[in-house]
């Protein structure tokens, strides 16, 4: 495993007006006592000048993950000011990506997002409003900030993940009139619109898609609903009428820990020694069969027709990769699905922080797949539906995104209230 370095920062201005970012490097133990802290970061006081952020690094583990394991490390989390991301942009992070749950934490918070709420509630904006204009601040400065590494990959890498609102998941025709106006108000080629991966969504994603707006498709759970994301992908790149698909990209983000959680409580409801002795077997099993799906979806014919028009592969994302349950060791999600063009979107704590301090490097997501169809088989033949499990995630989830959206609202209210109150 690559060794970690310390991040430290000193601000030396060259001009009264102008500071410049240099990082210095120092011991592993600082880095995570310093830097990361149990739900909240302590980043870095960074300032930006026009965007332009100077910044050296040195080999973590995260480049090496990257570099010889072609898996792109993405940062689950987002607070403002942006520039707290270069840190973990030096060692190696790739992509953020961000939620409403993560959006109401942060400006819950946080006093940073005040002076832009009092300017635009002053300006006559509703609450909702007003939320969103956050939102895209942050998503499009993020973008900025990532540019750099979507132009040196050739967008491939560089996102920056914002949802639609949760309340539209049911809504067909708004969820895309809604990600339409995300994209053309962040404004960025490396913004991933995040669409959920629900019934009523899946004809969503194939029209965003030939409009040629880029879509992280959210809430997988089940291999079904899998592929029918990679069907809606393919549906809409074929029926774009861009000659040049290669500004379009896409992830699917298939969920993790949350899947053991509901199949482990049915393994031990069962309480057979053959049902006890696949709990915390299961997520990882169907991610692993995800995989092989991917590989066969993305190969043949039909998708090498795409590919002479530019077309990139949907790459898989691993999300929801903090361990749920205490006795799992802290990097077992991140550690189980190292393979080659995917995605592992790591949340600060724990799973980024440990996988930082002792993960380990090596190609485990083709590495036992004949295990991993026996587990999948197993756990059906208990009479466990897998379908019927991932659309109960899908509805807890997508209940837990929407109350995130409702708490949000009603803070930003209570802010303004208490703004004006103050005059």
């Amino acid at each position: 495993m690559a060794s970690i370095s310390n991040i430290t920062s000193s601000i030396k201005p060259t001009k009264p007006t102008k500071m410049t970012l240099d990082f210095h490097f120092q011991t592993r133990s600082s880095l995570l006592q310093h830097y990361y802290r149990p739900l909240s970061l302590k980043c870095l006081s960074a300032k930006m000048n026009n965007g332009n952020v100077k910044m050296t690094k040195t080999k973590t583990i995260l480049h090496d993950l990257y570099e010889k394991q072609r898996q792109s490390p993405y940062y689950d989390n987002l607070c403002r000011p942006v520039s707290d991301l270069v840190p973990f942009i030096s060692s190696g992070i790739r992509g953020v990506t961000t939620n409403p749950a993560i959006f109401e934490k942060a400006i819950s918070s946080s006093n940073s997002y005040n002076q832009q709420l009092r300017d635009l509630v002053e300006a006559g904006k509703d609450i909702e409003s007003v939320y969103w204009e956050l939102v895209v601040k942050d998503i499009h400065d993020t973008c900025k900030l990532l540019e750099p590494i979507y132009i040196e990959s050739e967008g491939v890498d560089g996102y920056v993940s914002v949802a639609v609102s949760p309340k539209l998941a049911n809504d067909t025709k708004r969820t895309i009139e809604a990600a339409k106006w995300l994209h053309k108000m962040v404004a960025c080629p490396n913004v991933y619109v995040k669409i959920p991966a629900i019934d009523e969504s899946i004809p969503s994603i194939k029209e965003v898609i030939s409009l040629g707006i880029s879509v992280n498709v959210t809430l997988i759970f089940s291999l079904p609903r899998y592929e029918a994301v990679i069907n809606a992908y393919l549906d809409g790149l074929e029926a774009s009428s861009m000659n040049d698909l290669s500004k379009v990209s896409s992830a699917a983000a298939f969920y993790i820990s949350r899947v053991d959680v509901a199949i482990d409580k049915k393994l031990e409801e069962i309480g057979t020694a053959e049902a006890l002795d696949l709990t915390g077997k299961a997520a990882v099993a169907q991610a692993v069969l995800a995989y092989q799906l991917y590989q066969k979806k993305f190969s043949g014919p039909r998708w090498e027709l795409l590919e002479k028009r530019g077309a990139k592969k949907q790459r898989l994302m691993w999300a929801s990769t903090n361990v749920k349950n205490s006795s799992y060791p802290d990097t077992f999600y991140v550690n189980s699905l190292i393979g080659p063009d995917t995605i592992s979107t790591m949340p600060p704590d724990p799973a980024l922080k440990a996988f930082m301090d002792h993960g380990i490097l090596s190609r485990t997501i083709d590495a036992k797949v004949s295990e991993a169809e026996n587990t999948y088989n197993a756990i059906e033949t208990l009479g466990i539906d897998w379908s019927c499990v991932g659309s109960q995630l899908e509805n807890e989830v997508l209940d837990s995104f929407k109350r995130s959206f409702e708490n949000v609202i009603e803070c930003l209210g209570k802010k303004a209230r208490m703004q004006a109150v103050d005059g």
